[in-house]
């Protein structure tokens, strides 16, 4: 690198002595598990230079690792180097997923000329909105279990060598892997003891500590400079990924600004592309794109943008429909034929559980109605039960039956009559909530659920947001607006389904509870109860904006 860092690579090639474009990857996880998402010898055999290669501070990789920090000089570097070794012809394609598919997305605005084509998958496009600012709240579960599974057994073995020390801290971490989920009640997060105790993640405390709008962020942020991105990108999403409205924002700057881009969403989370998800099983079609399929698709995809071969891939979007588990095309995002519809929220007060009388209409509300209110208690948060989470210990992502956790108190759920006839909803998805706190600040969550005729009632898509982010004046007794961002579904809501969306304050461990202090549990224990209402007549029309397609 620039500043005489070495970082270590595996080379894959074709046996002669032709010239082949490059396709290079580049991940934290070590070169051998790369080999775990696209196989570089079947790449290599298909007539590319296949490059893996361990980022600055991981494995046989020189230097110190900071998340993301110096992946745009590198990426450049690495290009540079790879487009000038004497069996490649100087092109440089870019493939992988989730930090490797950042990692595509940093080197693209570094400014580099061999770098023709990425192929991010399920990647994101900021650090912050995936760590420390999802609409304000932090991603507790992803931000541990990331760094517990994924970061910090190698950063251990760097630091102590083939020690005792080593043994005990490695002791010290299989016995916090297995008892995680009591692990994120342990406060402040700032001191998060599987971490802290080990003395080998510096980097933990300090990111932490970093306010929002910190220089930090600003350099390893690919969103505020879209422009910078110029090459064609295939972007691979999930309906129940981390990283799902990030995904969709990469594709959308691409082809906004026609450079080519592709968009495929499935109905998977993250990194796992079968037909059994969570709960549900969604058919064959869903498995399209297993090991087999998935190396054709990008060699497709390679063949065309770095060798000339005909486009295989000609539709902008691809997305896989839930409940008649069917894929579509789409030459736009939002889809063409989009009826954004409010599905308003009613209720006598008695919203509470999905037993109480809170109902979903698409009349407007009247002009008096009762409030529904509920207790939001910090030390007692609602648990995360499916949707986009990345956190070990819970195994509950994707889509999960609601029904036990509607039962309790702290969630209300407002729910349509059976649909007379199939309603398909593709699209982004938001909810327009009018409450009121006592609290300095507090947060508010929803989540659309699709209610079989059996009660089973499977969530689609979920969100939150931290009061203060949206309102900086006194929170406290004041009814406000909030827009909760539930990122994107597509679903056909079938004949006789129902349609529920639950409000509640709280969904833990994937996201830090909201002490209601106006601090945070990253710094302090301190909390207290706060007493949510949540308002829904003429004048305060709470609902969901669902993308009807007609």
């Amino acid at each position: 690198m620039r500043d005489g860092i070495r970082l270590a690579a595996d080379i894959y090639r074709p046996n002669d002595e032709g010239r082949y474009p490059v396709l290079l990857t580049r991940l934290p996880y070590s070169k051998k598990y790369g080999l775990h998402f696209l196989r570089p010898d079947i790449l290599a055999e298909h007539g590319y230079v296949v490059i893996v290669q361990d980022v600055r501070g991981r494995f046989e990789s020189e230097g110190e690792f900071v998340p993301y920090i110096a992946e745009v000089e590198d990426g450049y570097d690495t290009i540079k180097w790879a487009a000038e070794l004497p069996y490649t012809d100087g092109q440089v394609g870019m493939f992988g997923l989730s930090y490797y598919g950042y990692t595509q997305m940093l080197a693209a605005v570094s400014g580099s000329k061999q770098l023709k084509v990425i192929a991010p998958v399920m990647a994101q496009n900021s650090m912050t909105d995936v760590f420390n600012d999802h609409d304000g709240a932090l991603e507790l579960g992803m931000w541990a279990t990331w760094n517990l599974e994924s970061i910090l057994p190698d950063m251990l073995v760097r630091k102590y060598g083939n020690t005792d020390q080593l043994e005990t801290r490695m002791a010290d971490l299989l016995q916090d892997l297995d008892g995680i989920e009591e692990s994120y009640s342990r406060k402040p997060y700032g001191e998060y003891q599987p971490i802290i105790r080990t003395g080998a993640m510096d980097y933990y405390e300090r990111l932490l500590e970093l306010q929002v709008g910190d220089e930090h962020w600003q350099k390893i942020d690919v969103k505020s400079v879209y422009q910078k991105v110029n090459v064609p990108g295939l972007h691979i999403a999930g309906w129940y990924d981390c990283f799902l409205d990030k995904t969709i924002a990469n594709f959308q700057n691409g082809h906004e600004r026609g450079l080519g881009d592709r968009l495929i969403i499935g109905p998977w989370t993250h990194a796992n592309f079968v037909s059994y998800i969570g709960d549900r099983n969604f058919g064959v079609a869903a498995s399209q794109f297993g090991e087999a399929s998935m190396h054709s698709l990008h060699l497709d995809w390679f063949d065309h943008w770095l060798k000339g071969a005909p486009e295989k891939i000609t539709s902008p979007i691809q997305y896989f429909t839930m409940g008649i588990n069917q894929w579509k095309t789409a030459k736009n995002w939002p889809l063409e034929n989009t009826y954004f519809t409010p599905l308003y929220f009613h209720s006598n007060g008695q919203a509470n559980t999905k037993n109480g009388d809170g109902v979903a209409s698409f009349q407007q509300p009247n002009e008096k109605s009762p409030v529904d209110q509920f207790i939001y208690d910090p030390e007692d948060p609602v648990p995360s039960h499916g949707g986009g989470t990345l956190h070990k210990g819970l195994h509950a992502d994707g889509p999960q039956d609601q029904q036990q956790l509607e039962e309790r108190e702290d969630i209300l759920c407002y729910t349509t009559e059976p649909l007379k006839k199939e309603l398909e909803v593709t699209g982004p998805i938001q909810v327009e909530l009018y409450a009121q706190t006592d609290a300095a600040n507090t947060d508010f969550t929803a989540k659309l659920v699709d209610i079989a005729p059996d009660g089973t009632a499977y969530n689609l898509a979920d969100g939150i947001i931290r009061a203060a982010k949206q309102q900086q004046t006194p929170l406290k007794n004041k009814v406000y607006k909030y827009t909760i961002d539930l990122w994107a579904t597509s679903n056909m809501f079938l004949k006789g389904h129902r349609i529920r969306v639950e409000i509640s304050s709280s969904n833990y461990p994937r996201f830090d509870p909201n002490p209601n202090t106006g601090g945070s549990f990253i710094n302090t224990t301190v909390s207290q109860k706060a007493h949510q209402q949540i308002y829904h007549d003429m004048a305060h029309p709470s609902h969901i904006i669902l993308p009807i397609i007609k």
